[in-house]
């Protein structure tokens, strides 16, 4: 017995011993320093298209152990707009011990433009038709591209069951926190089927100040309801001022001999 308990002693002793070698060798050979990151000083102006190869100019990063790591940062995530058009970017690189450092810089997108509304349709309705006004109104940004699923209605008192003017606040916001907002008539007539269809090219144009606009030239085609090009009276009236900015309406005005006639309308906004 007393063989045994000796044999088992030093048993655990080598391996107690085996593994404090290990241990301490691991320690040793272990990098336990981190990686250093750095971004060139100064606010980066970049375009509204920028690439992540463009965002990573000026920033390096050195390893006391794997040395030059530059290649491998990335990206990590571009913020929402702090100031004016400016962002904040942050880098992330880690080295072969998977040691992970950060560092940031702002950047200015030079090329911005705030989000702009679009329109498939016209906001003009017969009295009782099926509306799905979000269904004709869209919006586009610089960066994010295609947001109309981002267009929500903030307040309208439209009523399909009677004539009228009605308002309609739209609002949209990108993924910067950067919002649009914009007011609209909407329109309930009692249209006859009788009533010729006049179909625009545009339905929202966004002008420049001072910019001019040949409302003519967005009317594509004036029809009945078998598709037949009708020979009717075209007007067009508007209140629209280019060297005011807001918001104004075109109305086309389009009457067949007997009388009927058809309405739609082209939303101009004039900005500064």
């Amino acid at each position: 017995m007393r063989i045994l308990r000796l044999a088992t002693v030093a048993l655990f002793a080598v391996t107690l011993l085996i593994f404090s070698v290990f241990f301490v060798s691991e320690k040793i050979g272990t990098d336990r320093s981190h990686p250093v990151i750095e971004a060139a000083e100064g606010v980066l102006e970049v375009d509204v298209d920028v690439t992540d190869e463009e965002l990573l100019e000026g920033v390096t990063a050195f390893d006391k152990k794997d040395g030059d790591i530059t290649s491998d940062i990335v990206v990590e995530s571009v913020s929402r707009f702090i100031e004016g058009t400016e962002c904040i970017v942050t880098y992330a690189v880690s080295d072969s011990d998977n040691h992970v450092a950060k560092c940031t810089r702002n950047i200015r997108y030079k090329n911005y433009t705030p989000p702009k509304f679009a329109m498939s349709a016209p906001l003009v309705y017969s009295l009782g038709d099926t509306v799905n006004i979000l269904g004709s109104v869209g919006a586009r940004d610089v960066i994010d591209g295609n947001i109309s699923d981002k267009v929500v209605i903030s307040a309208t008192d439209y009523n399909d069951n009677a004539e009228g003017v009605y308002s309609l606040s739209l609002q949209v916001m990108n993924s910067k926190g950067d919002a649009s907002y914009l007011d609209l008539p909407i329109y309930v007539e009692n249209i006859s089927l009788l009533a010729p269809k006049i179909e625009l090219s545009e339905y929202l144009i966004y002008l420049k100040k001072g910019q001019k606009a040949d409302f003519n030239s967005y009317v594509s085609r004036i029809s009945f309801q078998n598709g037949a090009v009708e020979d009717a009276a075209l007007r067009i009236s508007t209140d629209c001022n280019f060297d005011v900015p807001g918001t104004y309406s075109v109305h086309y005005y389009a009457t067949r001999a007997e009388g009927h006639q058809g309405h739609t309308v082209l939303t101009v906004i004039v900005e500064e």
